[in-house]
């Protein structure tokens, strides 16, 4: 996660120590490029995002209906008992409330064991299962994962190959990974880079609109009520942002203290039940483990319905009640006789 980064500072010394040392002969050298923000490669690996012009890079699932509602997860985490059994519950109530497909945005699990048990109880709905790695999947582990899935029946499109998922109502578009290398958890996660960036921005120029541009990652705000506050900083990543002119609508994950809000083009919020042009949400951490919020307030749990009738979006908030204690019986107190 991007919690606790200072970000400008470490990046400064993150470049500074990229600088080659100078050669021994006095002879005149080129001025060094300017390297990108992830220290990196000038593309990704194609197995975290394969060309978006590749075969099997596009799938369709869908034709146009008037209407589409899109199930938003993120931050699933644990696959433990007792957050399986909130995560089953929550997956079933985006399924209640009309999501036909569901979208697993980041933080699916540290392991394979983990991630095939966590993407297992989203796909346990029978819905389709977009998944998006984020900074901690190790991308030959989550490949394992998914195929263990589907040799079981499930239904899992992987962003990282399948780059752009057709719905007939919407196109989803996917940038997986994270953006700095000092945000990765594991060797082996994905790492986007700016090549990908404007590989991306020229498909959407291509597909059918609206698009959904789906990433790990929020874009970066210019205040508390972007997508990605954390701690009083906006810790996104700032080229998205080029991005939403081509993309009208958004699922970002990974900054949870930002979670369960929605913004438009203009940074401002979109409330729930609000028809927006422009409409890109952080449906916060699923996970059923306390988190502290932006805010003040504390989450436990929780996921979105994005809904998509033509060229505008709405959205709400999925939370799962908690059951109540029942009153305890009063104190029973022997009458004087």
């Amino acid at each position: 996660m991007v919690r606790n980064a200072a970000v400008s500072a470490a990046a400064a010394l993150a470049l500074a120590g990229c600088r080659e040392k100078a050669a021994l002969l006095p002879v005149p050298q080129p001025q060094p490029a300017t390297p990108s923000p992830q220290g990196g490669p000038l593309r990704s690996d194609v197995a975290c995002a394969a060309p978006l012009d590749s075969a099997g890079a596009r799938e369709k699932l869908r034709e146009k209906k008037g209407e589409l509602r899109i199930g938003a997860l993120s931050g699933l985490k644990d696959a433990d008992d007792d957050n399986l059994a909130f995560l089953r519950k929550l997956a079933a109530e985006l399924k209640r409330r009309g999501a036909e497909v569901l979208v697993a945005d980041g933080d699916l699990g540290d392991n394979p064991d983990e991630q095939e048990t966590l993407l297992g109880a989203l796909a346990e709905t029978g819905l389709p299962v977009v998944a998006v790695a984020g900074n901690r999947e190790v991308r030959s582990d989550l490949d394992a994962a998914e195929a263990e899935l589907r040799k079981k029946g499930a239904r899992i499109i992987d962003l990282s190959h399948t780059r752009i998922v057709e719905l007939g109502d919407a196109t989803l578009v996917g940038l997986p990974g994270a953006f700095e290398r000092r945000q990765l958890h594991a060797d082996g996660a994905c790492l986007y880079t700016g090549k990908d960036i404007d590989a991306l921005a020229a498909a959407l120029e291509r597909v059918a609109q609206p698009a959904v541009l789906v990433a790990a990652v929020p874009p970066r705000g210019q205040d508390a009520k972007a997508l990605d506050v954390s701690e009083g900083q906006n810790l996104g990543d700032a080229r998205l942002s080029a991005l939403l002119r081509r993309a009208p609508f958004g699922i970002f994950g990974q900054v949870w203290e930002a979670g369960g809000r929605a913004i438009d083009g203009k940074g401002a919020r979109v409330l729930p039940g609000i028809e927006s042009e422009q409409l890109y949400l952080n449906p916060g951490a699923a996970d059923h483990t306390p988190w502290p919020m932006a805010d003040g307030s504390t989450a436990s749990g929780q996921a979105a319905l994005l809904t998509i009738r033509g060229r505008r979006a709405s959205w709400e908030t999925v939370r799962i009640a908690e059951p109540q204690s029942p009153p305890a019986p009063p104190v029973q107190t022997e009458e004087p006789r």
